[in-house]
This record gives C-alpha cells, sequence and structure tokens, in this order.
C-alpha cells in the first residue's frame, strides 16, 4: 500500500491511474482488515447464522408451545413476516453480489483479453502482461518482468482481487442476513404484543401471554446486543475508507476519465463500495425504527381493562424498551441515514479538497 502513495507523490500529473490505483488500494485495504478480523469471530457469527437460518427464536417463543387457542393465526401472521425479511435478504445479496462480481470480473477479465490478444498479434520482446488490479511501484520500474520483483508483484494484485470480492461479499453478505432477519424479529415480537389483548387470548391467561413476550424480548435483545458487539469496531475502518474512496472517484470523474473502460469502473466502484455503506446505515436505520416501535406496541394494547399484574408488567417493559437500540460505528456515530448523509457530504469535501491539490 506504501508504493501506491509514493506513486502519487511523485507523479502528480498521472491523476487517472492514481485515482483508479488508490480506489483498489484502499478497497483491498478494507477486505484485508476483514478477512482478518473474521478469524477471531467466525464462530461467534457461525452461532447467530446458526440460529437465524433456523428460525430458533421463534421456535422457542413459549406462545406456540402451550396451548393457546390462537396459536394458529399467529404462526401464519409469523411466516408471512419471516417470508419477506427472507425476500428482501434474498433481494440484497443479488444486487450486492453482482456489484461485487461485475467490477472484479471487469478487472480480471479486461487482463485476460488484453494479454491473449496481444500474445497472439505478437506482442513486443519488452512488453509487460497486464495484471488484473492497477499498481505502481516506483523503485521496481526499471525492473521489467525479472525475478521476483514482476512475480510479487502480480501476486499482491491477484490476491487483492481474489480478497476484495470474496471477504467483502462474504462479511457484507452475513450482516445483511443477520441485521434483517433482527428487523423480521422484531417485527414478529410487536405483532405477538399487540395481540397480548385480542378476544381470543383468554382473559385469565393474558398475563401468562405477556410473560411469554416479555422472554421473547429478552432473547431479540441478546441477539441484536451480540450483533452489535462483533460489527461495533470493525465497521468503522469501512466507513473512513470508503469516505476517502468514495472522494477519490468522484475526483477521478470530475477531473477527466481517460476512456470509456475508467467511467464503466468507477461507477462500478460507485455502485458496490457505496452500496457496501448503505446496506450497514439502511439495515441499521431499519432496525432503529422498528425497535423505536416496541414501546408504543406494548402501549396500544387494551391494557386498562386488564388486572393490576397485567398493567405492573406492561409499564415495566415500556420504560426498559423506551431505551432506543442502534449500531454503533465503535464510539462516533451510529448507522443510520442522517450517519449516511454525513458521510456523503464528507466525501463531497474530499472531492473539493483534492481538486484544488489538482488545480
Amino acid at each position: 500500500m506504501y508504493a501506491h502513495w509514493c506513486y502519487t507523490v511523485r507523479s502528480i500529473t498521472d491523476i487517472p491511474k492514481i485515482a483508479e490505483s488508490v480506489c483498489t488500494a484502499f478497497q483491498t485495504l478494507i477486505s484485508v482488515f476483514k478477512m482478518i478480523y473474521y478469524l477471531f469471530i467466525q464462530r461467534r457469527l457461525y452461532v447467530l447464522l446458526n440460529k437465524a437460518q433456523t428460525h430458533e427464536f421463534v421456535r422457542q417463543i413459549e406462545i406456540f408451545h402451550t396451548g393457546f387457542p390462537m396459536c394458529e393465526r399467529i404462526k401464519g401472521r409469523v411466516d408471512k413476516i419471516l417470508e419477506s425479511s427472507w425476500k428482501n435478504i434474498n433481494a440484497q445479496l443479488i444486487f450486492y453480489i453482482c456489484c461485487c462480481v461485475a467490477i472484479i470480473s471487469n478487472y480480471f477479465l479486461m487482463a485476460v483479453i488484453v494479454n491473449i490478444y496481444n500474445s497472439w498479434n505478437g506482442a513486443p520482446p519488452n512488453y509487460e502482461p497486464m495484471l488484473p488490479f492497477p499498481s505502481y511501484y516506483p523503485f521496481w520500474q526499471d525492473k521489467g518482468l525479472s525475478f521476483p520483483y514482476y512475480h510479487i508483484e502480480m501476486f499482491l494484485g491477484t490476491c487483492a482481487c481474489y480478497i476484495s470480492g470474496i471477504c467483502a461479499v462474504s462479511f457484507d453478505g452475513v450482516f445483511i442476513v443477520l441485521c434483517v432477519h433482527a428487523v423480521g424479529l422484531v417485527k414478529v415480537l410487536i405483532m405477538l404484543i399487540e395481540n397480548s389483548t385480542a378476544p381470543d387470548v383468554p382473559k385469565e391467561r393474558r398475563v401468562e401471554y405477556l410473560r411469554y413476550c416479555i422472554y421473547q424480548y429478552q432473547r431479540v435483545s441478546e441477539y441484536m446486543d451480540e450483533l452489535r458487539r462483533i460489527y461495533k469496531h470493525i465497521s468503522l475502518s469501512q466507513f473512513m475508507l470508503s469516505m476517502l474512496n468514495w472522494g477519490i472517484v468522484l475526483f477521478q470523474m470530475g477531473v477527466g476519465l481517460v476512456n470509456l473502460m475508467t467511467l464503466i469502473r468507477m461507477l462500478m466502484y460507485i455502485s458496490a463500495a457505496g452500496y457496501e455503506i448503505v446496506l450497514y446505515c439502511y439495515n441499521g436505520q431499519r432496525l432503529t425504527t422498528e425497535c423505536e416501535k416496541i414501546p408504543y406496541a406494548f402501549f396500544s394494547c387494551e391494557w386498562y381493562n386488564e388486572s393490576e399484574e397485567f398493567k405492573q408488567l406492561l409499564g415495566m417493559m415500556i420504560l426498559r424498551t423506551s431505551r432506543n437500540f442502534y449500531f454503533q460505528i465503535s464510539w462516533f456515530t451510529t448507522m443510520s441515514l442522517p450517519t449516511l448523509m454525513s458521510m456523503i457530504r464528507t466525501s463531497g469535501s474530499y472531492f473539493l479538497l483534492l481538486r484544488n491539490v489538482a488545480e
């Protein structure tokens, strides 16, 4: 990575190559951080994923195992909520995977096609095969294809192509699954709470029903807290580097594009690296918004016609759930739509700064 910055300082006139090189360097650096962090938390992620895939939190709801007469009606609504959540997960994953595959394939296939074309048409003796990711090492420029300089550069470029795609999709894809599933669990919880005073719930068992809702809230809360702890600090590097990435891409597009292929790559960077931040802020905001509805769900039921024990439990839960849940980006800010808009403005500031330097 240091070589990219050395080249930037020494050859500031070659703006398009520098911008593209720095973009790939930032994206690779983000993926390396994620891959190293992945080694230490893979077991915790596996446990959460397994619970999400098997719907363990839903199967643990005591209401479905204690003979309440409205179980079938509630199960039908729960199935619809979870089905909608998995459809949303599927749509987000497909879009994100397509964005990452598109830009990685563009770099890889372009290098393959150019090298094959030049080989078939008789490349000159000093021709250097094109690498997937643009990498510039000023102190190796006069080494050519000699060993081990070119081979190290080829190895690093190939690894960058693999790590940037596979690691980004796997790590961020896990967040999509876990976060959207948490949104579905909160919706299920709100639906259960709203039905606590429904006519088909026996009046003498409504306190028992409410207790089961409280137990479910505790399980969902522990699940969300574990997810927040896993992504709390690693998300900071993602957000910081993506802001720089956005600024550089805007700078590249504002200063000038070499050709159509460069334009396509910059648009792919905006779609892939940009959506990488959008999925954190958008899904984090969705979960926060759903959690804010929990105390209103407790208050909206017909509690005024219930027993004193029911009212006491309800009041305690309203106070307990009034504390908003949100995903933190280390100790600085939260994953929310206001944070996303702030990042866009910051990236615009980086763009203006780079443009002023170039002028």
